[in-house]
């Protein structure tokens, strides 16, 4: 089952692909914030891909409807927040014998098949870039999860341990792809220290991909009334991002460590949004066909064979560049 807006028709499209078997209900059919709805469309040995943001306002229902039922379950999640309810959640989730494999995305499964590629193997600091293809994904949900770190504090990992930040307020340039980016909140904070214990420091920068946005955040990150405004106009907001926005976007990261920094990117022309959804596709296909045997809640690193998911992403035109 694949539930959730416009990723959710993402992770369908690559399943549907691949001629494997799902359901997709409405909105307006299933309420992923209500136990009783969820029981009514759960079935013991389902998987359910969760796509349903933004995260950062869910709570963590499904889980508990999947677990009842004996569900496995993907999702799409990158809300550092609800990454943290999860992961709380983590001895109920192993004696329910479902699996669970969460922030199933760019942020952060890609961002560890990336880091594995780069030959660093034990990273002192890593940087995520997202930078997405606005004019193909802009609308009101992302935009409002975008916000939710404009000026406001946000968690980030320095100096080998969680620390507070404020969102927007710093930004730096990557050389792959080259683009000024800002710092944001993301699951990679709670995730990627949890595969390697080395990491000193870990956090994520965005790009808008939109003319003159990045210098207007950057004004509101600094002015709380400019950014209740800014949440109020999300809708029209988006709309100028899907008018004015580029088609070409990627993600990247940079690894430092051993000695060196590693420049890892994944960008494509158009369609780049694909890179979020194929680990989901993968892993809830290897867990329909009995093909995933581990159970539990499954680290990032271990959600699907950093290889074959590089693969298929370069078989969609999806470029990987390095520096």
């Amino acid at each position: 089952m694949v539930v959730g807006g416009f990723f959710a028709g993402v992770v369908a499209d690559l399943l549907a692909a691949e001629d494997v078997p799902f359901e997709r209900p409405a909105r307006r059919e299933l309420d992923v914030e209500d136990l009783r709805s969820l029981r009514a469309f759960l079935r013991r040995g389902d998987v359910v891909v969760d796509a349903a943001g933004p995260f950062q306002s869910r709570s963590t229902a499904l889980l508990s409807g999947a677990m009842e039922r004996g569900v496995d379950v993907v999702d799409l999640n990158e809300s550092l927040p609800y990454a943290r309810r999860v992961a709380a959640l983590a001895d109920e989730i192993a004696r329910s014998g479902v699996a669970v494999l969460s922030a199933c995305s760019a942020v952060s499964t890609v961002a560890a098949a990336l880091v594995r590629r780069s030959g660093v193997s034990s990273p002192a600091r890593v940087s995520a870039l997202v930078a997405p293809a606005a004019r193909e994904t802009a609308h009101a949900a992302t935009l409002r999860a975008l916000l939710s770190s404009v000026g406001a504090p946000i968690g980030v990992w320095r100096d080998g341990a969680p620390r507070t930040a404020r969102g927007w307020r710093e930004s730096r340039r990557f050389v792959v792809p080259p683009r000024r980016a800002f710092l944001v909140e993301s699951a990679l904070a709670l995730d990627l220290p949890r595969i390697w214990p080395s990491l000193r420091a870990v956090d994520t920068w965005t790009d808008t991909s939109t003319p003159g946005a990045n210098a207007i955040l950057s004004i509101v990150a600094r002015v709380p009334l400019a950014r209740r405004i800014a949440l109020a106009a999300a809708p029209a907001g988006a709309l100028l991002a899907r008018a004015l926005g580029t088609r070409r976007g990627g993600f990247a990261v940079e690894a430092e460590g051993d000695g060196h920094v590693a420049r890892l990117a994944l960008t494509a022309d158009r369609g780049s949004y694909r890179i979020a959804a194929m680990p989901a596709a993968l892993a809830a296909r290897a867990l329909a066909e009995g093909r995933f045997a581990e159970r539990g809640l499954v680290p990032a690193g271990r959600h699907v064979d950093p290889g074959a998911l590089l693969e298929r992403l370069q078989a969609l035109g999806i470029r990987l560049e390095s520096a």
